[in-house]
């Protein structure tokens, strides 16, 4: 082939040839690459396991192209650095937009130097805001998805590394509880089996015990890209049949869109994973650090069980379900008092499934700190007695009250001492006391979100401010100012 119309075609979080709008565009002349970034790949909140799911997935594309005809080029280095060597040998490099990561100065170097095609239901910031998003992300998921060729011209570039010597590079481990392989054959068999077992999804998801065998495990694959949303959607979208089965795909379709919908959010708003939405909350506990805190929380030793549980099967596994994952981080920052990004780091840090937009927006929504959203303090003894009330996801992960009676596996402090004689495990000792007082941070919590609720609201006056915290219909940006006005008009009468 003439190499100069040869369009190198850039993977990141795409890996799959199937509904992938920069295949389209390159076409029969795609040369797919991709490279290895040490930004990426050495960055301090990077995981072996997800890192493991990356190499998969890649084997898995690769098998893929060559189906097609050709094969993935590997690169590694620094990704702007190979690109423009390769667009000054006359290479057209195409990529999909995607401003949901770390790299937000790389990213606007990348549209700018190169073609860059929107492939998803987020509207690029060069494409504006519109107050009918949900209109727009809807159509998206309702069209057809984007065609592949049926051949590909084989690619004559040449990498300069190999799967092999990435996984040797940076010593890639399996490091938590093994996943299962990443790549698009496993997503779509897995999509395959959840929709056999969706009738029970809308009754499980915030059981952690039941969510581990009930919920989708597509969180990674939709993260790297080896199926797209919209693939899952319309999959799921098929499925009918009882009206339990109704309600269970709605809530599943729901979840798709907001995945979007978090996208959306970080495109408008690149400074989502280190600064906080509302500038009223911008410091808040930013310089309340607490080391035994923190350190009891990322231990799971806080002496609230299903937090504790919950903790210890994040650092185990690398996933864990919605509710569990709302109820440490509001624990974390109302009850704890520590700045949130410690926490969402943290999470980054241990979930397989990390996703920058979903992970920083959703802790920043769980602490409190958009204002646009009601104020959800978790208890973690009534989250026991509504998800885990045999204790069965508490025992498994911590083991030392696998003995501790069911009327007290939620606030196993209460138990008097001769029931900590019989079942062997003394408070305090075998497993810690509360590190605060739950109800008492709870209600300081709240009187302080009462107090700082007319000033968070009237923020939204500034455009840019309401932008980034709402695209939700549910939230009236009038309705929040008119609150403020009235709050700010009763502290005056008051005073």
């Amino acid at each position: 082939m003439d190499l100069n119309q040869m369009k190198v075609l850039l993977h990141r979080r795409d890996l799959r040839t199937l509904d992938n709008k920069a295949l389209e565009v390159a076409g029969k002349e795609a040369a797919p690459i991709y490279i290895f970034d040490p930004y990426e790949w050495s960055h301090e909140l990077s995981l072996d396991a997800r890192q493991k799911f990356v190499l998969e997935s890649l084997k898995d594309l690769n098998r893929q192209y060559i189906k097609l005809g050709t094969e993935l080029t590997f690169f590694h280095g620094d990704s702007i650095e190979i690109l423009q060597e390769l667009n000054s040998k006359g290479h057209n490099v195409i990529f999909n937009k995607d401003a949901n990561h770390f790299q937000q100065e790389k990213e606007r170097k990348l549209r700018d130097q190169f073609t860059a095609v929107k492939s998803s239901a987020v509207k690029s910031r060069e494409q504006g805001r519109s107050e009918k998003w949900a209109n727009y992300a809807k159509n998206w998921f309702e069209s057809e998805k984007y065609s592949k060729p049926e051949n590909i011209k084989e690619s004559s570039l040449k990498g300069n590394t190999s799967i092999k010597e990435i996984k040797e590079e940076y010593s890639v481990q399996r490091e938590k509880e093994d996943f299962g392989k990443g790549g698009s054959f496993e997503a779509e068999k897995r999509l395959e089996e959840f929709i056999e077992r969706i009738d029970d999804y809308s009754g499980c998801i915030s059981s952690p015990s039941r969510a581990e065998s009930s919920t989708s495990h597509l969180s990674p694959y939709i993260r790297y890209g080896c199926i797209s949303p919209r693939q899952v959607y319309q999959k799921v979208k098929q499925k009918t049949g009882s009206r339990n089965n109704e309600r269970s795909v709605e809530m599943f379709k729901d979840r798709i869109f907001w995945q979007q919908h978090f996208n959306q959010k970080i495109e408008d708003n690149p400074k989502l994973f280190e600064e906080a939405v509302n500038p009223v909350y911008r410091d808040l506990n930013k310089d309340t650090y607490d080391e035994e805190l923190v350190q009891a929380w990322k231990k799971g030793e806080t002496g609230y069980p299903l937090v504790d549980a919950s903790m210890r099967a994040l650092k185990r596994t690398g996933w864990l379900n919605f509710r569990m994952r709302a109820m440490s981080a509001s624990f974390f920052s109302y009850i704890l008092k520590q700045w949130w990004k410690t926490g969402a780091d943290f999470f980054y840090k241990h979930l397989i499934d990390a996703d920058v937009a979903i992970n920083y927006y959703q802790w920043q929504m769980q602490s409190g700190l958009i204002g646009v959203h009601a104020n959800r303090i978790y208890d973690p003894t009534k989250q026991v007695e509504e998800n885990d009330p045999k204790g069965e996801f508490i025992r498994k992960y911590v083991p030392e009250l696998r003995s501790v009676p069911d009327e007290y596996i939620a606030e196993p402090w209460k138990m008097p001492e001769k029931v900590q004689e019989e079942c062997g495990v003394k408070i305090g000792r075998n497993y810690p006391e509360p590190v605060v007082d739950y109800e008492r941070e709870a209600r300081k919590a709240r009187k302080f979100f009462e107090k700082k609720a007319p000033e968070a609201y009237a923020a939204f006056e500034d455009d840019e401010v309401w932008e980034k915290a709402s695209l939700s219909s549910r939230h009236d940006r009038e309705e929040i100012l008119d609150k403020a006005g009235r709050a700010q008009s009763d502290l005056e009468s008051f005073s």
